[in-house]
Order: structure tokens, then C-alpha cells, then sequence
């Protein structure tokens, strides 16, 4: 085998995925920012494949901020990578800046608790009564079967829900919503999937990876513990905070309680949901 032919085969293998190059182009940001001002390049060169004589190729990386698009590549990589995790109850906590935690815990056949301020109960935990509850994911009210059951890739996911938001019957106080705004109830309805619905890492992952695919979400740099991307809600352009190596929401001013409502607020709020076998104390 020559030289040439060598060449030729290293060069013909692929590059590094999306994924990857977005991860590595973040850690080469943050490493240049550690850097002093004095000694920060301008450019990083990374060898996309194994040199081999003068012909290895490279990928330019600059050290301005990633894209959007990239952080939520990274993120959605993050996601797919973090166990799942199992117990009895989906647990969803709700900070806000101000006062109590909104809580509330989400069981498998529908049965809801909740827990908070202004809730149901006043503070106390408080269980929802009646016939078995959906999930609500944006606008739509979803079974653990269906959320279960909800696309694994991108294209699929984004055509479903996408699908299930035109046929949902919304109305808001204007009337029936345009194409605009049904659109932006999708881009909602990937948002709780990414920060408060009990789904499967895989559809986590395709989650981010539909948000990754719109044109116009936009990267504001740094702050409140992650990277803020403007996504194009219902209700506007609204500014998410997401930390891409943990794939988790750190602020966001929309989210969807247990009982159905779209929360709005100013301020935003931070998420945390995991699966637990125990309800606290009544």
C-alpha cells in the first residue's frame, strides 16, 4: 500500500458529528476565557483526523460564542448520555425568584399531588380529585403511554407535535391562532419536554435536537448558570436559560403546571424534575 493510497484512506473516513464539534467548540470557549487577555488567540486550529504526512485535515474553530444551534447540540448530546432515572412519582419543582416552590408529583396512572402557594391546598400537599389527569407538554394534554410513546428522532418528534398542536383546537384571547403562534405553541411544547416532562432520554435528546433545527433561535451569550437562547414562543420571543453539558433549563418565563395552565412570568423560574418513590407529609 503507497503513501497516496494511505492518504486517501484516512481522508475518506468521516468527520466528527455535529455533536461533536459543537461540544468541542464550546471547551475551547471556555478555555479561552480563562485565558489572560494578553495571551488569547484568535483562532484554534483541531485536527479533525489523524496527520498523516502534510495532508491531515483541520476544523477551524473561532473563539467568539458558540450558536445556538450548538449549544443545543451539546445539550442534546448531554441528555441522551444521563440515566433516566426510575421511581413511583415524576417530581416537578417550580422556583421562582420569590417566595415558596411551586411542587407537584405526577404517578403513572394519571393521579397528580401538588404542593404550593396559591395552589390547590394552600401550601398544604394537596391530591387532585376525580378521573386520572394528562400531562401537559405546551398546549397539549398527553398520557404517560403517549408521552412515552412520542418519537425518538427529531423530524418525527417536530411532525408530531407539530400535527397535534394544529388539531388541538387552541383558542387564546385573540381567537383562533395564526400559523405564527401555532408554530410557537410547538416550540413550547419542545420546551417542556426538555425541562419538565417525564420522557425517555432519547426523546430528551430529540427534543433539543428539534430546537437545534429552527432558524431563528438565538444565542445571547453567558448568564444565570448557562447559555441564553431566544426561542420563538406563543407568547413572543422569550430568553431560556439552558446549561448545555447538564442539558438542563436553569430559567425559563414559560412552563406548564400539572393541572393544564401556561404560566407566565417576568422574572422566569428554575425547573427541576427526577423521579422519586416517596410523597412527603401531608
Amino acid at each position: 500500500m503507497d503513501d497516496l493510497h494511505v492518504i486517501r484512506t484516512v481522508l475518506a473516513k468521516p468527520g466528527p458529528s455535529p455533536e461533536v464539534v459543537a461540544r468541542r467548540r464550546l471547551q475551547v470557549t471556555a478555555e479561552m476565557r480563562r485565558r489572560p487577555r494578553g495571551r488569547r488567540a484568535r483562532w484554534v486550529l483541531l485536527p479533525a483526523v489523524a496527520a498523516v504526512a502534510a495532508a491531515a485535515a483541520f476544523v477551524i474553530v473561532p473563539s467568539e460564542p458558540s450558536t445556538a444551534r450548538e449549544v443545543l447540540l451539546v445539550a442534546a448530546t448531554a441528555a441522551e448520555r444521563t440515566p433516566e432515572g426510575s421511581g413511583t412519582y415524576w417530581h416537578v419543582t417550580v422556583t421562582k425568584s420569590a417566595g415558596p416552590p411551586e411542587e407537584y408529583w405526577y404517578r403513572r396512572d394519571g393521579q397528580i399531588w401538588l404542593r404550593g402557594e396559591g395552589l390547590k391546598g394552600e401550601g398544604a400537599l394537596f391530591k387532585w380529585p376525580g378521573e386520572p389527569q394528562p400531562f401537559w407538554i405546551g398546549p397539549l394534554s398527553l398520557t404517560f403511554e403517549e408521552l412515552r410513546g412520542l418519537p425518538e428522532e427529531e423530524t418525527a418528534l417536530t411532525k408530531r407535535l407539530t400535527e397535534e398542536v394544529a388539531h388541538a383546537g387552541i383558542r387564546t384571547s385573540r381567537g383562533t391562532p395564526g400559523p405564527a403562534e401555532l408554530r410557537g405553541f410547538t416550540v413550547q411544547a419542545l420546551l417542556s419536554l426538555i425541562s419538565e416532562a417525564p420522557v425517555s432520554s432519547q426523546v430528551r435528546a430529540a427534543a433539543y435536537r428539534a430546537l437545534a433545527a429552527l432558524p431563528d433561535v438565538t444565542d445571547l451569550g453567558e448568564g444565570d448558570g448557562g447559555r441564553r437562547l431566544e426561542l420563538p414562543l406563543s407568547s413572543g420571543r422569550k430568553v431560556v436559560v439552558v446549561d448545555p453539558e447538564t442539558a438542563r433549563v436553569r430559567n425559563t418565563p414559560v412552563w406548564v403546571t400539572l393541572s393544564g395552565a401556561i404560566a407566565l412570568t417576568k422574572g422566569g423560574v428554575t425547573i427541576d424534575a427526577e423521579w422519586t418513590d416517596r410523597l412527603p407529609a401531608e
